[in-house]
């Protein structure tokens, strides 16, 4: 889970992103944010520690400075708090395993940070972090100066009718301040809706964070929204700010929202309704401006018949409800996201270039994939790491998913639709997947190959 933050003191660089230093102790974690970086046409520089890391700074100007929270006997934090001092006009990311509101709040009121970019990054949250610290005049490069980006370049990949209609609903959508609740099975992508709907709003520059109402029990659960006071309940030991008011102005993701107790329930109808919060232990109120998104897999409407969700909290979620395909309704963008996901792993395990064979790009698009693109993911990770020759087969993966394509590559006759997809894929694979260019070879318009 990715958790950009605004800087409030921060002044924007006044030209594009060009170079960045990472400053990391584990030589995995240093290559893989480099390769990502250069990958983007940024000069990349590495440091091993944070007193290398002052001797480069002291040396050269850098425009983002990415630094990981473990540094050995230095914090990476404490490392940004002293460059926020003396060079505040550089973006700063950490890089961290603790994602607890009270560590976002750390990270931004004591070392400014721009983003927070979790241990377990993938190429959609290197994307958002650099998104997050671009300076304001490179919007000027989307045709949209100083504007917010495109939900189109939010990470969602895809070019299906489906894809094509929710990415302009969320544009639609974005600039409002209303409750959204986006919907879909589980693996299908609903963060990455919800943060495309903060990225493309005028919040963009303030918090987005994702909170899983299930991972909570609901006294902690209380407390990592509204907050607590000191001594309030058992290990209360100070104040704490909830993730409500840490995230003033800028996006809260409410994901499993369907998992909330009742009790939580209620207070989150009156939040909805006031704009109040109330810490755990507080006799005062506080008002907050935040934009509610909430995410789940389940049909609201029935836990309201089951008694398990408060229908007038249903209400207030689903004022704007937004549904994402699951991959199964949207076959044709499999071979788009596969290869995306064979370039990000090559590309982190430092892999030649892999490419598709068109039999298992068929199995791919032949699966009904019950767990959506997070199960695709795993299946091309695994696919990469199998790989012997450059080129993906049907044998590279798992056996659940070799069924078409094996049928297709082993059959002696095989039937016009199977040899027209063949051919098609052969052919988009070889031009690229350039769809005006593959209708051109083929001798049909691009209408006729979408269909």
């Amino acid at each position: 889970m990715s958790r950009p933050a605004a800087c409030h003191d921060q002044q924007a660089p006044l030209r594009p992103l060009r170079s960045a230093l990472v400053v990391a102790t584990h030589p995995e974690v240093r290559d893989g944010l480099l390769r990502e970086l250069r990958s983007r046409g940024i000069r990349g520089v590495e440091a091993h520690s944070a007193s290398q890391a002052r001797t480069i700074l002291g040396g050269g100007d850098f425009d983002l400075v990415i630094c990981d929270d473990q540094l050995g006997p230095e914090s990476g934090l404490d490392l940004l708090a002293e460059l926020r001092e003396r060079r505040p006009g550089v973006a700063r990311v950490l890089v961290t395993m603790q994602e607890s509101v009270s560590r976002v709040r750390e990270a931004v009121n004591c070392a400014g940070v721009s983003y927070l970019l979790p241990a377990l990054w993938d190429a959609a949250a290197i994307d958002a972090a650099l998104h997050a610290t671009a300076p304001q005049d490179a919007g000027a490069q989307r045709g949209e100066r100083g504007g917010p980006s495109s939900p189109h370049a939010s990470g969602i990949i895809g070019e299906s009718p489906a894809i094509r209609e929710l990415l302009d609903l969320v544009g639609l959508v974005a600039d409002t301040d209303s409750t959204v609740l986006v919907t879909g099975e589980t693996g299908s992508g609903k963060e990455l809706v919800g943060r495309a709907i903060h990225e493309a709003s005028r919040r963009r520059t303030r918090l987005f964070s994702a909170v899983n109402s299930a991972a909570f029990p609901e006294s902690l659960l209380e407390s990592e929204l509204f907050g607590h006071t000191r001594g309030s309940f058992t290990g209360a030991t100070g104040n704490k700010k909830g993730l409500f008011e840490v995230a003033d102005k800028g996006t809260v993701l409410l994901d499993e929202v369907a998992e909330m107790p009742l009790s939580m329930q209620a207070k989150l109808l009156r939040f909805l309704q006031t704009g109040e919060i109330r810490p755990i232990g507080s006799e005062s109120t506080r008002f907050v401006d935040v934009r509610l998104v909430a995410a789940t897999n389940k049909d609201l409407l029935r836990e309201v018949e089951r008694g398990t969700f408060r229908e007038d909290l249903y209400y207030r979620l689903a004022v704007i409800p937004l549904q994402v395909p699951p991959l199964r309704e949207r076959a044709s963008d499999v071979p788009l996201l596969a290869r995306h996901f064979v370039r990000r792993f090559g590309e982190r395990t430092g892999r030649p270039p892999q490419r598709l064979d068109p039999c298992a790009i068929d199995a791919l698009i032949s699966h009904d994939w019950p767990g959506n693109v997070r199960e695709l993911e795993n299946v091309m990770e695994r696919a990469v790491a199998l790989c012997r020759n450059g080129t993906i087969g049907v044998e590279d993966l798992p056996p659940l998913h070799r069924a078409r394509g094996a049928r297709s590559s082993g059959s002696a006759v095989e039937s016009l639709p199977v040899l027209e997809r063949r051919h098609i894929i052969e052919t988009l694979e070889r031009v690229g997947w350039n769809r005006k260019r593959a209708a051109e070879l083929l001798q049909i318009s691009t209408t006729t190959l979408w269909r």
